[in-house]
């Protein structure tokens, strides 16, 4: 009897434990707020813009030639103040980080623009004027 105890015992402990994971992805738009981050590169280089949705992923946003504009539409949960971005399926993309910089070098040179934070605020669409300069990216907001 005690061998059987300690055979089911052995059994229990030494079974791989199997823990299913599931992820819920949101999609969609609903219960978010619209805006739009619009960049003019108004240097003489081409600038680069890219979010970070994760500490090691990065979506490129596109290449700005000079004299031309990017328009970026973001989405925002009041509730909980996330910044979103959607991918093609509508997949709700964490935003911690939104930059344009040279081109082939835009983390070096970024400038990195304040995403709405505040929870229960509503996002305003803002739009930016960009040049290049010799210590990296200079942004300001435009009227």
């Amino acid at each position: 009897m005690r061998i059987s105890r300690l055979f089911i015992f052995a059994v229990i402990f030494s079974s791989p434990l199997v823990a299913q994971e599931t992820l819920h992805v949101e999609r969609g738009t609903q219960g978010l707020d619209k805006f739009v981050i619009t960049v003019d590169n108004q240097g003489t280089q081409t600038l680069s813009c890219e979010v970070a949705t994760a500490h090691w992923y990065s979506v490129a946003l596109g290449d700005i030639t000079p004299g031309h504009t990017l328009h970026t539409a973001l989405w925002k949960n009041r509730r909980s103040g996330e910044v979103f971005i959607l991918n093609q399926l509508q997949d709700r993309m964490p935003v911690q980080r939104f930059w344009c910089g040279q081109r082939d070098n835009s983390w070096q040179t970024r400038y990195q623009f304040m995403l709405p934070d505040r929870r229960r605020q509503r996002p305003y669409s803002r739009r930016f004027a960009c040049r290049e300069t010799t210590n990296g990216t200079e942004c300001r907001l435009a009227i």
